[in-house]
């Protein structure tokens, strides 16, 4: 046990080390949020970070496509894969309809691959071919491929299996955090990282005492014929980041599928019943994380390197 938590405070040690090296090559302006996107980075490799389970029902909410001067945010949810070099992937619905550009994104993705989008109208987010959307809609292509609406999900795992509690010892985890803070401390002090990271509720976030560990579990996902369907996006993004919706604007927010206990999947099945969805791939990568009150999109934006704002779709809700 010792040598383990020896071997952690080590690579604290070398992810603060790694952090304040990025500083020193990186432009002056952008620098606070390179240097604490480096650090969640080292922090996610580790195994140090997690996110909370989370079902929203996106129907009743505002929602709108969050940026830098979006006034009375909510909650931010989730953003598309970034593509900085080429972003024409995000455009409104009339540049889709009528362009000689057809090759989209970094990858030049041909356009005639995709017949779905999803974008914000009128205040609900909504997936689709691009008839459903006015020519001044800000739309993007639906990346994952189109294999029906779910209407019913069931999970498929052993019901003999509850799961493991593993304790740390707390002694131990007190030093780690007062540790990070320290490192981390010393990047605040210099300007490097933003101080919305040394909030108690980060530190304990990052360096848990009690952890749970959910049996592995597979999710059944059924149509709206009845019958059980296959759907990679749900089945390979279930422990993380899930967006379903449909053409009419209903629409939910997902984390981790399988932490669900039976009050929140039958929530979710209550809302797939009236209205099946269908899944639409989201970054689920350096843009894990959420917010579901008292969101900013500045603090959003650090899980990663500085990117210009075009290049960014996120979406969130309004108060």
């Amino acid at each position: 046990m010792s040598t383990r938590y020896g071997n952690r405070r080590m690579k604290l040690a070398a992810a603060a080390l790694a952090v304040t090296l990025l500083a020193s090559c990186t432009a002056l302006e952008h620098l606070g949020q390179n240097v604490s996107a480096a650090w969640l980075t080292v922090m996610r490799h580790l195994g140090l970070t997690s996110c909370p389970v989370a079902l929203v029902d996106l129907t009743g909410r505002e929602i709108a496509q969050i940026g830098p001067e979006t006034e009375d945010v909510q909650g931010i949810y989730f953003s598309d894969f970034v593509e900085e070099r080429n972003s024409n992937h995000i455009r409104p619905a009339a540049r889709f309809r009528h362009t000689a550009d057809t090759l989209l994104g970094d990858k030049m993705m041909p356009l005639s691959h995709f017949s779905r989008f999803y974008g914000v109208e009128n205040g609900r987010i909504k997936a689709g071919s691009l008839d459903i959307f006015d020519d001044g809609t800000t739309v993007l292509p639906v990346r994952n491929r189109n294999y029906g609406y779910i209407s019913h999900i069931e999970f498929d795992r052993n019901p003999k299996s509850r799961g493991w509690i593993y304790v740390r010892n707390p002694l131990r985890i007190m030093k780690d955090r007062r540790l990070m803070r320290q490192q981390m401390k010393e990047l605040v002090d210099k300007g490097e990282m933003d101080p919305w990271f040394m909030k108690p509720q980060n530190i304990r976030e990052q360096l848990p005492i009690v952890s749970y560990y959910p049996p592995d579990t597979g999710v059944r996902l059924f149509g709206t014929d009845g019958e059980e369907m296959q759907e990679p996006t749900v089945e390979e993004a279930r422990y993380g980041k899930l967006f379903l919706a449909d053409s009419l604007g209903n629409a939910v927010f997902i984390n981790n599928l399988p932490g669900f206990d039976k009050i929140m999947l039958d929530k979710l099945n209550t809302l797939l019943a009236e209205h099946p969805m269908g899944p639409v791939i989201i970054d689920n990568g350096r843009y894990y994380r959420f917010t579901l009150n008292g969101a900013r999109y500045c603090d959003y934006i650090r899980q990663d390197l500085y990117r210009p704002d075009s290049c960014l779709f996120v979406v969130g809700s309004l108060k």
